[in-house]
């Protein structure tokens, strides 16, 4: 019976280490991080190398065990989904298609642009842009480029701790703009799998086509995250989230981005080995 209790007693200290110990945020981080190696069985000499990629995990739940499903998970959906980051890799660097879709601005990530609160990493979304025709894109290549700045903005420690929102703009949007596999691609590669925390999807101008769409995905959406899903007509019932001055020009804000300025530093990155991605994590 001692021996059950101890047992029991090291797997809770393992998979969620005393609050008191960790009164500190960030000092419980780092005290996980040995634990979720062990489970996953990566050596301690060869450790450091994923120990970015890791914290991901544990920031998004600071549960070892709850960390550990999720890597595995990932793996696994990674596995049966290799056009996602291995075939080919997910860099701009080696994937021209990859590299002209980002610059497409389809989805960005203004360095400058939190919530209100500070906390919370905005992602930008302008559909309009998606001209699949034009762009010679398949459902596929919409779907890496998505992961891609996913994958890009969890590198912010703020987004890996709480979260992001995502602001879709979709002015000007067209159903050619549109293709069913997307969301269908998209969705389950994110939910359950990314270490990531959407806290809020807030859609501009939306048309009614779109509207009919979104009934249909939502059905694949968990609960909670389809409860965050916010339709506004009105950019300012967007201030009550994000400072007016704090978004884009283009939506009234003093913010500059230039995409293809941000594609080509993330090149430089890949190529000088400063970026980490979740596709660097070793094979399980």
């Amino acid at each position: 019976c001692t021996e059950i209790m101890e047992g029991a007693a090291q797997k809770q200290n393992e998979d969620t280490v005393p609050r008191g110990e960790c009164e500190d945020k960030d000092k419980g981080v780092l005290l996980r991080l040995p634990h979720l190696k062990k489970k996953l069985g990566i050596k301690a000499e060869e450790g450091n190398v994923y120990d970015a990629n890791l914290l991901k995990f544990i920031h998004w739940k600071l549960d070892v065990g709850r960390a550990t499903e999720r890597i595995r998970s990932f793996q696994k959906w990674r596995k049966v989904t290799p056009f996602a980051f291995d075939n080919p890799p997910l860099y701009a660097s080696v994937d021209p298609q990859l590299k002209k879709l980002l610059e497409a601005e389809i989805l960005v990530i203004p360095k400058d642009i939190y919530s209100k609160d500070g906390e919370c990493r905005v992602v930008i979304g302008r559909l309009r842009n998606n001209k699949m025709s034009e762009h010679g894109s398949s459902p596929e290549d919409v779907a890496r480029m998505m992961f891609y700045t996913i994958d890009r903005v969890l590198e912010n420690e703020k987004a890996q701790t709480n979260g992001i929102l995502l602001f879709h703009d979709l002015s000007g949007l067209s159903r050619a703009n549109l293709h069913p596999k997307i969301p269908k691609i998209l969705i389950p590669g994110l939910i359950g799998h990314f270490p990531v925390k959407i806290r809020g999807i807030y859609i501009l101008n939306a048309p009614w086509f779109f509207k009919t769409m979104f009934k249909v995905i939502s059905m694949i959406l968990p609960a909670k995250l389809r409860a965050r899903v916010h339709f506004v007509n009105d950019i300012s019932l967007l201030h009550q989230v994000i400072n007016k001055a704090d978004l884009l020009e283009e939506h009234g804000g003093n913010v500059k981005h230039d995409q293809v300025k941000w594609v080509a530093e993330q090149i430089e990155r890949e190529i000088s080995g400063e970026i980490t991605s979740l596709g660097q994590l070793p094979a399980m």
